[in-house]
């Protein structure tokens, strides 16, 4: 009896100690949350992930990296100004990101994989895109562990961002329509 006990309380702590939210911290940006989607099985979260696409990208076939039907999606996008450092001004650079869907019975993955952002090449250096580490975050914070001021904004901005944009895609998965881009014509 003691055995099933502590076999159903990790079980338990397993199925719900999935992230739902992503956060940043000194120990790094959330790998990746799980969200939720009851009575949507793994092939109708995939199809719909294609016509998120479709509404919420101006290029969607260019947006789409990789695919495998009813398994995962990866895409790119970008979001002008998400990476922000200040250093006596406020410098709001290009950014893009990957992030990789997974699905199966009832939810899905999403996976922020890479930010990069883009530095204009000056009389200081060539300038070029570089990798946001969002795994290893330690950089970012100072050996009290507060965030360093250059990157104050940064934690709030990702989070928002990327929690804003996963609530949109679970809204669209658990609507039963389309939404049209333009419902006036």
């Amino acid at each position: 009896m003691k055995k099933l006990f502590w076999l159903l309380i990790f079980v338990c702590g397993v199925s719900f100690g999935q992230e739902t939210d992503f956060t940043f911290s000194k120990d790094g940006f959330t790998d990746f949350v799980v969200t939720e989607c009851p009575g949507k099985t793994q092939n109708e979260l995939y199809k719909k992930s294609i016509d998120w696409l479709a509404v919420t990208y101006k290029n969607p076939k260019e947006v789409l990296k990789a695919q495998i039907e009813n398994d995962y999606i990866r895409f790119e996008g970008s979001a002008p100004g998400l990476v922000t450092i200040t250093n006596l001004m406020t410098f709001n650079y290009p950014t893009t990101y990957q992030i990789e869907v997974s699905f199966k019975e009832g939810k899905y993955k999403f996976d922020v994989t890479e930010i990069k952002y883009y530095i204009a090449p000056s009389k200081y250096g060539a300038g070029g895109w570089y990798d946001f580490g969002i795994k290893e975050t330690t950089e970012y914070y100072n050996k009290k562990g507060l965030i360093r001021g250059s990157y104050k904004q940064m934690p709030e901005a990702l989070t928002n961002y990327f929690n804003n944009l996963n609530k949109q895609m679970k809204d669209f998965f658990m609507s039963d329509s389309i939404p049209s881009k333009k419902s006036d014509w």
